[in-house]
């Protein structure tokens, strides 16, 4: 049976996501259950307001491989894109609260119109801060790494679901909120001339599922 709670989040892109859910602590519940993640599939959608912001500057997303496109109901424009993680670990106590935890996604997304093209690429994250970081390419110069975005430590949905024992647990999370850094504002304004976003702003919406194996712990 699928157990559904709504626990503390501090991540926010689908690596990221995975790398803070484990399985349920087993022999000893004073104890963190450290976990890997197996498998997973996580997706960044853009959100409406920003859809429509990005619109009135003509900037149009592109997936970067291995990230795939999420096309919209006209099967032409961009609206996010899935990823798959490249390393997720973490810690998970017994009532399903995510400790600290590190993972990051291969791929990423382009922004660009007919002046500029802004390349995020490698996002990572670690917990509890929740900070975003991904490599930064504007038009053909390389930036370096910066913090992007900020997941809010919010409550996210989150179904739990048990394998057999010494099989993995799936995971599913969904309804994260992603808001932009001020470097991520500064970035962008630089990029395309124009600010379009403040730090309240929820640009994107994370969700994703995997399969998480809890590690063992070791004695002395």
């Amino acid at each position: 049976m699928a157990v559904t709670r709504r626990v503390f989040f501090s991540g926010a892109m689908a690596a990221p996501f995975l790398a803070q859910l484990g399985g349920t602590a087993q022999a000893n519940p004073a104890v963190d259950v450290k976990f890997t993640l197996l498998s997973g599939l996580g997706e960044i959608r853009l959100t409406e307001l920003a859809l429509k912001r990005l619109a009135t500057e003509q900037i149009q997303v592109q997936a970067v491989a291995p990230a795939a496109p999420i096309l919209g109901a006209d099967g032409k424009t961009v609206e996010g894109v899935t990823l798959t993680p490249e390393y997720a670990t973490g810690t998970i106590d017994a009532l399903g609260r995510p400790g600290t935890g590190s993972g990051r996604a291969l791929g990423g997304v382009v922004l660009r119109n007919a002046t500029a093209r802004m390349e995020i690429t490698g996002m990572r994250t670690s917990a509890p801060d929740g900070r975003i970081f991904a490599f930064l390419k504007v038009n053909d110069e390389w930036v370096g790494e910066l913090p992007l975005y900020v997941s809010d430590p919010g409550a996210m949905r989150l179904s739990v679901e048990p394998g057999l024992p010494g099989k993995p647990t799936t995971l599913k999370g969904s309804g994260i909120p992603v808001t932009p850094s001020q470097e991520g504002i500064d970035a962008f304004a630089e990029a395309f001339g124009v600010a379009l976003f403040t730090l309240t702003d929820k640009v994107f919406t994370a969700s994703g599922s995997g399969l998480g194996l809890p590690l063992p712990v070791l004695s002395g």
